[in-house]
This record gives C-alpha cells, sequence and structure tokens, in this order.
C-alpha cells in the first residue's frame, strides 16, 4: 500500500504541475496563467486530501470515493428455482444429524466384568452407550435386525417434533381405526381434541396407538400443507418421514412401515440403529419431557374449538364438494360423551416409585412388547451430569429386561466411580 500511495501522490506532485504552468504561460496571457495556477492548486489540495483517505483507510486508489463501480447484472430467477432453493432451506432447518460417533471401546470393561454380562444378560440384543464421552460400553448383536414394537414411537416423536408445536390443536379423527387387532392404546375417541403435548403423552406413556396415528396424520397433512390427504395416505408419507430420518442418523438395518410398531416384517430395526434413534430422542427436550413422566393428568380443550382441519371440513361440504373417507356416515360421539379430562400412566416400570424395578436416576424412554418382537425396553439414567443410555431387545420377560437395564445402568455407572441404586424385585 505504501508504494500505491507514492505513485498516486508522484502523478499529482509540486514538481508536475509547476513544468504544466511554465509551458502554458509562455503560451497564454497573465490572466490565464492565474486561471491555470488556481487550477493547479485545487488539484494539489485535491491529491493531498485522496492520499490522506487512502492512508488512512487504506484503500486501493481505483477504489476511491471518484471511481464508479460497475454492479454485475442480476440474473433473472426462475419460479422453479425459487421453490428448489426454498426447499433446499427446509431441508437444511429439518435434518437428524447427530455429531455423536459411537465410538467401540472394547477395552472399557475388564474381562472379567464382560464375562459376567455375558453370563447374566438373556436379552437377545442390547447394547448400552455412554453419552457423556460418546462411547459403546457393552453390546451384544447390536447390528442384528430384530422387532422394535412400541419402541418405535421414539422416531414418531422424534419426526412429529419438527412439523409439530407443542400448542398445535389436533382434532382425533377416523385415523383411529386403522390401530391393530388389540393394540394398546390411549383411550382417544374420534372428535376429541388435543394439543400436540398432550398427543405425545398419550403416545410415550400407555405407548397409545391411536395417538401414533394421529399424530402421524396431522404430521403428514402439516408437512405437505394439505388437509385434504387421506389417512391411508398420511401413513405413507409419514413412514417416509421416518424412514429419511433414520438415514440421516446414520441407520442402517432399519425400515418403518407404521408410526405405533404393530408387527409387520417389513418393520424393523437393530439395536444399535434404536441407540441412535434413542440418542437423537434425549436431545429433543419435548420428547424427553413426555418419556420422564410416569403420570400425566390433563385437562382437554373445549371441543367445540375450531381447528384448521374443522375449518376445511365445513368449507368442503359448503362447497358441496365430495368428503373423502375419514368424513363418512359415522356421526361423532355427542359433546357430554367425550371425556373432558385424561390421565396416562408410564408402562416404563423404571420410573414407578412404587414399582419393583423403580430407580431415582431414570429419566426413560420406552416399552415395547410384541409376539415377535419379544418384551423391549429403551432406557435412559443420569447421574451427576452423565447419561448412560441401555437398549434391550427381545427380553424372555418384563422382569429380565428391567433387571438387565439396571444391572448395564449399574456397570455403566461404576466406570465413574458413580453408585447406581435401584430396586431389584419381582415385576410380571
Amino acid at each position: 500500500m505504501a508504494k500505491q500511495y507514492d505513485e498516486y501522490v508522484d502523478i499529482f506532485s509540486d514538481s508536475s504541475i509547476s513544468e504544466l504552468a511554465e509551458n502554458k504561460k509562455r503560451k497564454k496571457s497573465l490572466k490565464i496563467k492565474f486561471a491555470i495556477i488556481s487550477t493547479a492548486m485545487l488539484l494539489i489540495c485535491g491529491s493531498v486530501a485522496a492520499a490522506a483517505v487512502i492512508h488512512n483507510f487504506n484503500i486501493k486508489p481505483e477504489e476511491s470515493a471518484d471511481t464508479v463501480i460497475s454492479e454485475p447484472e442480476s440474473t433473472p430467477v426462475s419460479k422453479a428455482e425459487t421453490e428448489v432453493s426454498k426447499e433446499e432451506s427446509k431441508e437444511e432447518v429439518i435434518n437428524f444429524k447427530s455429531d455423536a460417533k459411537f465410538t467401540k471401546n472394547p477395552s472399557l470393561l475388564s474381562t472379567q466384568v464382560k464375562k459376567a454380562l455375558d453370563n447374566e444378560i438373556m436379552s437377545s440384543y442390547v447394547v448400552l452407550y455412554d453419552t457423556t464421552t460418546d462411547q459403546i460400553i457393552y453390546e451384544r448383536d447390536s447390528e442384528k435386525k430384530c422387532y422394535p414394537a412400541s419402541t418405535t414411537k421414539l422416531m414418531t416423536a422424534v419426526v412429529s417434533s419438527k412439523y409439530l408445536k407443542k400448542n398445535d390443536l389436533i382434532t382425533v379423527g377416523d385415523e383411529i381405526k386403522l390401530i391393530g387387532y388389540d393394540s394398546s392404546v390411549a383411550n382417544l375417541k374420534k372428535g376429541m381434541k388435543l394439543t400436540y403435548e398432550m398427543l405425545l403423552d398419550a403416545l410415550l406413556l400407555p405407548s397409545g396407538n391411536d395417538a401414533a396415528y394421529t399424530i402421524a396424520v396431522a404430521t403428514a397433512k402439516a408437512y405437505k400443507q394439505d388437509d385434504s390427504l387421506k389417512n391411508e395416505e398420511c401413513i405413507k408419507i409419514f413412514a417416509e418421514l421416518m424412514n429419511q430420518a433414520a438415514k440421516e442418523m446414520g441407520c442402517k438395518g432399519t425400515h418403518f412401515t407404521a408410526p405405533d410398531g404393530f408387527h409387520d416384517d417389513d418393520h424393523y430395526v437393530t439395536a444399535s440403529d434404536m441407540l441412535r434413534i434413542a440418542t437423537y430422542a434425549a436431545n429433543t427436550p419435548i420428547v424427553m419431557n413426555s418419556c420422564k413422566k410416569y403420570e400425566a393428568e390433563w385437562e382437554l380443550p373445549d371441543p367445540e374449538t375450531k381447528t384448521e382441519s374443522d375449518e376445511e371440513s365445513e368449507a368442503s361440504v359448503i362447497d358441496g364438494t365430495e368428503s373423502s373417507e375419514e368424513n363418512s356416515d359415522e356421526t361423532l360421539p355427542a359433546e357430554d360423551e367425550l371425556p373432558k379430562e385424561m390421565i396416562w400412566y408410564n408402562s416404563n416400570q423404571l420410573l414407578d416409585k412404587d414399582g419393583g424395578q423403580y430407580s431415582r436416576y431414570a429419566t426413560g424412554m420406552k416399552t415395547g412388547y410384541t409376539d415377535e418382537a419379544g418384551t423391549c425396553v429403551v432406557s435412559s439414567a443420569t447421574m451427576s451430569n452423565h447419561t448412560l443410555i441401555a437398549v434391550v431387545m427381545k427380553s424372555p420377560s418384563n422382569y429380565q429386561k428391567y433387571h438387565e437395564s439396571n444391572l448395564l445402568f449399574t456397570v455403566g455407572f461404576n466406570l465413574f466411580d458413580l453408585k447406581y441404586k435401584h430396586n431389584d424385585e419381582w415385576v410380571n
């Protein structure tokens, strides 16, 4: 910059101006001479001022205030390109990627402790993970295919949390008829109105398959911004969202077909993949807020409160358009037949203070059972700001899955000199 400054001053130096004045003196009159000298003085002042600006602000000569900088011509953006840009922006915001590496460190446990766990654990697929140090402490066949049953609902909760808000008011519809025979339910009825937060409790505490379908349909309609979608189409869309989320989380042996986990041969996971889902859920506050509750009591909103879907349905009737399958001849229950409050209890006995497997350090997460999946539990526990997650799949009994979860936590926390305490009595 010093060189540029010197060159800039040389161009308008006193010597060059004097020489120019002498040449003009021989050809012009005295009057013209004075005019030129005056002009020269103005140039000198201008050069000094410009030089000062350049020196103080480190600006290149060609970027001075007198220079006109041409702006590049703008390229017209098509509507299609704008839509793509918006979609890309949406994908950047809604993603399920995690920084966790799930590092495997076989040396964490002594040979003696690992052998004792191998002998004690009877469940088929197991993994214990320390979220604080990002290390897998123990595993058994964690990469093998298994069925998740209702632990699926952790993914249902995570995916829906990206599209629905805590206080969104959702009306229960005919989608609750899609649940399988002998499903676990939250006793939702068509026409009930619940907030999304209430529905998460209905999903994750009593493990309501009816809540799972209501959430899935509401999520798909929000994602597509189309309240006219049929229930079956919504479930397919939601399953696609679940599978996309699993892929982004790094799951390699997982495929979902429904939001509830009711058995389907094409609906499967691995214990390792379920750990990834659980880890993401553990970092989703609205989901963990439900997972950690043992009991939830809610006073339901006034059934007369209008939701967007209600307004869409009324508009289609007024317009005389053909109603969908969901708006069939079946009438809604009378207002006085709908419950005004709901109470749900968590099926996770690690959270039951009066239960035989209770631990005050337990913080969730989700149970599951089908004949094909066996009994399962994904659980978490925290001590001294140190959190472990245990995945226990296809256990021979309820007692065994909780017993093993507590055993895994005992071993895991002991690595950090933390004494994990829990009940260890028989439970059905």
